[in-house]
């Protein structure tokens, strides 16, 4: 394990506590979403490079996932906190389950014009309507080639048999008024994969997966098998 230290940190709601209500994580309001959770540090100095987070408002509680370089406020009201700083021991060639909120995208530099970024399944999507070939395969392999792609460069094996992928949705993100809006999706993906290089894996966990980290996506979360 590296010297890096950063705190694993678990958000549950808990109604019985007098507060406020789950207006501020609203699934369709990323924005609000990221304005929260930094609200929940108390470091005046803190930057988006000290945390990653993902909010899950299907699970049977509401929970909110952070993983940062800085400790959370010690009360919050309305939610209980639980912290650890990540301490978890992994070995090389260990099966891990996997979980993952990304946002898809590949650059592409079509000829003699400017390199622009695309959501990879509506890529994928189009090509193959253009095509005339099977568009739900096209999007499906797709959707598996980026995350294995990702995940080699972060040390591991994606076990492609042991993958699915859902709740695929399209944003606009409007940080204020008369602002131009970012668009962008997300997806969920759930698997197990084979720990290949421990050392790009800590950096994996520790850097995030993909873009979009500062709407919730790119924290992975890891479960040794």
């Amino acid at each position: 394990m590296s010297d890096t230290l950063w705190y694993e940190s678990r958000l549950y709601f808990d109604p019985d506590q007098a507060g406020e209500d789950l207006g501020f994580l609203h699934p369709d309001d990323l924005y609000k979403q990221h304005q929260w959770v930094w609200r929940c540090f108390v470091d005046s100095e803190l930057t988006q490079a000290d945390f990653m987070f993902r909010v899950d408002m299907a699970l049977p509680v509401p929970t909110v996932f952070i993983r940062s370089k800085r400790q959370l406020k010690e009360a919050i009201k309305s939610w209980k906190i639980v912290t650890q700083t990540q301490q978890e021991q992994l070995k090389e060639a260990g099966l891990v389950q996997f979980s993952l909120r990304a946002n898809p995208t590949v650059d592409i530099t079509p000829k003699g014009e400017k390199t622009r970024r695309h959501d990879v399944l509506m890529h994928a999507k189009k090509q193959a309507q253009r095509a005339n070939s099977n568009v739900n395969e096209a999007v499906d392999i797709a959707a598996k080639a980026w995350l294995d792609k990702k995940l080699q460069k972060g040390g591991l094996e994606l076990l492609t048999q042991c993958i699915e992928f859902s709740n695929y949705k399209q944003h606009k993100v409007v940080k204020k008024d008369g602002a131009r809006p970012i668009q962008l999706s997300t997806l969920d993906y759930f698997g197990v994969a084979k720990i290949t290089d421990v050392q790009k894996l800590e950096q994996a966990l520790f850097n995030g997966i993909g873009r979009s980290k500062a709407f919730g996506c790119g924290l992975m979360l890891i479960k040794p098998l």
